[in-house]
């Protein structure tokens, strides 16, 4: 595998950005709005994401 962030530090992003949609697809009015500043602040985040997954997919069985 090649190298890259380790897989927690990676993946950490992921339930906070997964949790922020969330709220914005089931928003009430206490839930603040996701702004442009947020997504391009995560955008590097999601990135990293993508890139392990695309180095660990051949490693994964299907079950």
């Amino acid at each position: 595998m090649a190298a890259g962030p380790p897989l927690g530090a990676a993946l950490r992003p992921f339930d906070r950005m997964r949790r922020r949609r969330n709220q914005a697809e089931y928003a009430d009015l206490d839930s603040p709005e996701i702004e442009a500043q947020d997504v391009a602040d995560d955008a590097p985040k999601v990135k990293a994401i993508i890139e392990l997954a695309e180095r660990v997919l051949d490693e994964m069985s299907p079950f």
